[in-house]
């Protein structure tokens, strides 16, 4: 049978690591699609959509996360949401989609958001590598903002007959003995998956398979599984109480004009159409 996009939560028995692994492929494939991505552009939108869903899974799996990578010189941004209802979604922002920015020619920076229980925000920017390389950093937003040593991978292969997206983060855990010859262990472990696409590919991203051979030999208990996929918040409802909170004068000029408005996501490419006598309902209320 297929594998499906999923993320999993493991647990050495002996409490020294942790681990997220995710397979991402069809939702990222999805995201990088609606947003009619190609090439690099792509491969950094699916990798940020995989951050996005580790990030949570690993900080907050109970509340909603936002990635983004922003570019210099006002080059535009990269926009990761990951939902605890499972869905992701994406878009880029730039003045210039025929010419997109490339993380690996301008400097840019990843700031990670998450909700927290009393609605306060929790955020944190770190540069990225010259590299371009996101795994580092968000590996570095982890060491720096969260203090939790951490190793990340992500990988992603969105176009071609073999598509693929996923990753994984491996936490040294505070119950850890000998935390340091442990994280010396698991470094040298992790030195065939610091590049994993190749192996995303082969094994269908399966994030059962990647804890598995990330914890071969160690004994360990899986504790959670969850779906992912794309998904969008966008709806009529939502559209409606945007323009309700339009000035009368700007609903008065566009009922005004005659036609019926059309309006679409720039996540999904989703479209809504607010007939006249809609909006006049919107003064009417107002």
């Amino acid at each position: 049978m297929p594998e499906t996009d999923t993320v999993i939560r493991a647990m050495t028995d002996d409490g020294a690591f942790r681990i997220v692994a995710a397979r991402t492929t069809d939702t990222a494939s999805a995201v990088v699609a609606a947003q009619e991505l190609s090439g690099p552009i792509a491969r950094d939108m699916a990798d940020l959509v995989t951050a996005a869903v580790l990030y949570r899974e690993t900080m907050a799996p109970s509340l909603r996360v936002q990635c983004i990578v922003r570019f210099s010189e006002g080059a535009g941004q990269l926009v990761a949401d990951s939902h605890p209802d499972g869905w992701s979604r994406g878009l880029l922002q730039t003045s210039t989609p025929e010419t997109p920015p490339d993380i690996r020619k301008l400097p840019a920076t990843l700031e990670m958001m998450r909700t927290l229980p009393r609605s306060d925000l929790h955020r944190g920017v770190v540069q990225v590598p010259e590299s371009g390389n996101l795994s580092e950093a968000f590996m570095r937003y982890m060491q720096l903002s969260e203090q939790i040593v951490s190793m990340i991978s992500l990988g992603s292969a969105v176009e071609g007959h073999r598509p693929a997206a996923g990753g994984f983060v491996v936490q040294l855990l505070p119950e850890a003995s000998e935390a340091e010859a442990a994280m010396e262990t698991m470094t040298r472990r992790l030195e065939g998956f610091v590049e994993i696409t190749k192996r995303l590919q082969a094994s269908d991203a399966s994030p059962t398979q990647m804890v598995e051979e990330i914890f071969e030999g160690m004994p360990f208990t899986w504790l959670h599984r969850s779906d992912v996929r794309f998904g969008c918040q966008c709806s009529h409802l939502r559209v409606m109480t945007t323009l309700s909170l339009l000035d009368r004068s700007e609903i008065q000029e566009l009922v005004e004009e005659g036609e019926t408005l059309s309006i679409g996501c720039d996540y999904c490419g989703a479209s809504y159409s607010v007939e006249i006598a809609q909006l006049q309902g919107l003064l009417s209320a107002s």
